[in-house]
């Protein structure tokens, strides 16, 4: 998820998860949901310690995507769909519980129900960050508000319910309140949103008609029409005149146009009249013990919803605060702590993208990483590779200490990496260093860091790596270069678990896995007097040789098209494909240099290619005229390329033919023959189309 994405996505303030969650603890005794689980249908927004403990605490923020997941909870728990209209309304019943502090002043501040509706507009604003609320009075002393979703958070059944269930409890904080009961007029809610909540039945638009299905039997379960509403427009009464510009869904001027259903227009009118759908033949629709009914009349689909308020006395309220004098308290209360509670939300969005953006990276690095070092990042289908990857399995599972062997160039940090990445320290670093590329007194700092003042330079304390890779796995490479000294503090890591620092005089404990290479014979080193047979033997635990490239020769095909893939991009080459005269002059080499040495002759050869295809003319010179090497006759590349012609050319055909998914014509294409001469050979082969 970007983070723009993030940022702008609808937030809701725990209130509202607090009075869904309190409900349920009232109704059964328990919260019976898992609370974490309600996180993962955010990506990115992981579970707090304590989820439960977080969804009650008001001054919390979370994605609505989790409000919406335990509305549809609650709704399967009670098997009740106005689960959230009965949850919101026992929310205020008195007696129950303390109030958050919003309500605490909202209630001493505007102490009649018509002035908290004045305010309806930071109503919305207090608890979300999509949605928007404006109240306006018509004569009669009628109450109406309205109220708009932005497109990111289109109303379902269960928001509608919570927002009446919301309006209808609060006024139970006033004395004075015998009855309050809201209506819904007009309904922002779209009929294929609730149709889309009940799996059994489905939406068929018709010309002007929407019909509603009952998919198993076919039957009509409802059906709803077009209709256009007009717009009503009323004088603003005294005091309903927020001040919040910004966060009205009907510019005030004086007077607000609204929508109201309309009965009757002629044609001129009914052309510029904002559409919606009503109700014409009622219906239920149900799944499992969930219903909900569509009322004859009722409109749906509607830019905004539109309700009104009905309510009895049964006390005199007390005298009500002046309109100013309302605006001036309330700015000084109610809007500082909606600014307070604003800057909460803003933090924890903040928070969220910061963690989304480390989240997002790690799980980028760790993907990569299981692609490179993972079993299938080893290339290779010999015998010899396949026994080493069985070793490479079963070292993973252990904890011993590896030497890996092997000519330079074969692999031996990717099989070190390998081991790492699929062992239980894989969530842990690996650290690689190259012992023969640093002086004496540099890899003693580099491997067990230094105190300040340890040596002309040392400025400030530093950790070695072997405290960096702690819990982890450290890989020395060129093991064989490491001095006689440093060989003996080595020795003690691995015997101990614990270091000193250069400079230091306190033991430091680690605990590291450690993986060596050589490209040298230790036991003769050994027997020479220049590595010790201490030392040897704690790290020959379990010896592992990497074969050199010309003892593995069949992997030269698979290895050859892995780097014509994992190259090309790199440098902006479309290549497809070898021919086989030039992958028998690459398997008549003798590479001293190995794999290592492969990918640099490939990407020599794909910078000099002028077509999709490799050509033996791209081949390196040096490569070419060396092929003989392999027989030490003027005559080896001829008596390799005839020995191997019919397996190069066998080999070459299936992984191009894997490459283009088994299609034949791409296929021949990308090997430069017709396809006839393509489907011959794959005869003569008793070949089949492999796809991947």
């Amino acid at each position: 998820m970007e983070e723009h994405i993030l940022a702008t996505q609808p937030w809701v303030t725990c209130y509202l998860t607090d009075m869904l969650l309190a409900y349920m603890r009232e109704t059964t005794r328990s919260i019976p949901i898992d609370c974490a689980a309600l996180f993962r249908v955010v990506e990115g927004f992981e579970a707090p310690p304590n989820p439960e403990v977080f969804l009650t605490d008001v001054s919390n923020w979370v994605p609505l995507a989790v409000l919406r997941e335990l509305e549809l909870q609650g709704e399967r728990v009670s098997g009740r769909k106005d689960f959230a209209y009965h949850a919101a309304r026992a929310y205020f019943q008195p007696g129950k519980r303390s109030l958050p502090s919003l309500f605490e002043i909202i209630v001493r501040t505007l102490n009649d129900v018509r002035s908290a509706l004045i305010f309806a507009n930071l109503w919305g604003a207090a608890q979300t960050n999509y949605l928007r609320l404006q109240s306006f009075e018509k004569s009669g002393a009628q109450a109406y508000m309205l109220a708009q979703f932005e497109e990111t958070a289109r109303p379902t059944v269960g928001t509608i319910h919570l927002l009446r269930g919301f309006c209808e409890g609060f006024p139970q904080l006033y004395p004075s309140i015998g009855e309050f009961e809201c209506f819904e007029e007009i309904s922002q809610l779209r009929l294929e949103d609730v149709v889309r909540e009940f799996p059994d039945y489905r939406l068929r638009h018709e010309e002007t008609r929407l019909l509603i299905e009952h998919e198993p039997t076919g039957q009509l379960a409802a059906e709803a029409v077009r209709i256009p509403v007009k717009s009503e427009s009323v004088p603003v009464a005294d005091g309903f005149q927020p001040q919040s510009a910004d966060l009205l869904i009907i510019p005030e001027d004086g007077k607000i146009d609204v929508l109201a259903p309309e009965e009757e227009l002629d044609p001129e009118k009914r052309r510029h009249a904002t559409p919606a759908y009503a109700v014409v033949v009622p219906g239920t629709l149900c799944h499992d013990t969930l219903c909900h009914n569509l009322e004859k009349g009722q409109i749906y689909n509607a830019p905004y919803s539109r309700f009104r308020f009905a309510w009895k006395e049964t006390l005199q309220p007390e005298k009500p605060i002046s309109g100013e004098t309302i605006r001036r308290q309330v700015s000084h209360l109610l809007f500082d702590h909606l600014r307070q509670i604003k800057q909460s939300h803003l933090r924890m969005v903040q928070y969220h993208i910061d963690k989304r953006r480390l989240t997002l990276e790690n799980i980028h690095l760790r993907r990569e990483v299981e692609r490179e070092y993972s079993f299938a990042g080893i290339i290779g289908k010999s015998q010899k590779i396949k026994d080493l990857l069985d070793l490479v399995r079963s070292i993973s599972q252990t904890d011993v200490t590896v030497i890996i062997q092997g000519e330079t160039g074969t692999g031996k940090e990717l099989i070190a990496r390998a081991i790492h990445y699929n062992s239980a320290r894989r969530a842990k670093r690996f650290v690689a260093i190259n012992c023969g590329a640093l002086s004496e007194t540099l890899l003693e700092s580099e491997l067990f860091g230094h105190e300040k003042g340890a040596f002309t330079g040392a400025s400030a304390q530093r950790k070695g790596i072997f405290e960096v890779a702690d819990g982890g796995t450290l890989f020395l490479d060129e093991i064989s270069e490491v001095s006689t000294a440093t060989q003996v503090k080595l020795l003690r890591v691995l015997q101990e678990g614990e270091l000193m620092r250069v400079g230091g005089n306190a033991p430091i404990k680690v605990d590291v896995r450690i993986l060596a290479a050589t490209n040298q014979n230790l036991e003769e080193l050994v027997r020479n007097g220049r590595f010790r047979p201490d030392l040897f033997f704690r790290l020959n635990v379990f010896p592992i040789f990497v074969p050199p490239l010309r003892e593995r020769i069949e992997d030269l095909t698979p290895l050859v098209f892995h780097f014509i893939e994992k190259n090309q991009g790199k440098l902006n080459r479309q290549v497809r494909a070898i021919n086989p005269q030039a992958l028998a002059a690459l398997m008549a080499y003798r590479w001293p240099g190995n794999v290592r040495e492969l990918e640099n002759a490939l990407q020599r050869m794909l910078i000099v290619s002028k077509g999709e295809i490799l050509d033996l003319e791209d081949v390196p010179p040096e490569i070419r005229g060396k092929g003989t090497e392999v027989r030490n006759t003027p005559s080896g590349l001829k008596g390799i390329a005839k020995e191997s012609a019919e397996l190069v050319e066998k080999n070459t055909i299936l992984e191009a033919l894997s490459k283009m998914s088994g299609n034949i014509t791409r296929t021949a294409r990308a090997l430069g023959i017709s396809r006839a001469t393509l489907q011959n050979k794959m005869k003569l082969y008793d070949l089949r189309a492999r796809k991947r």
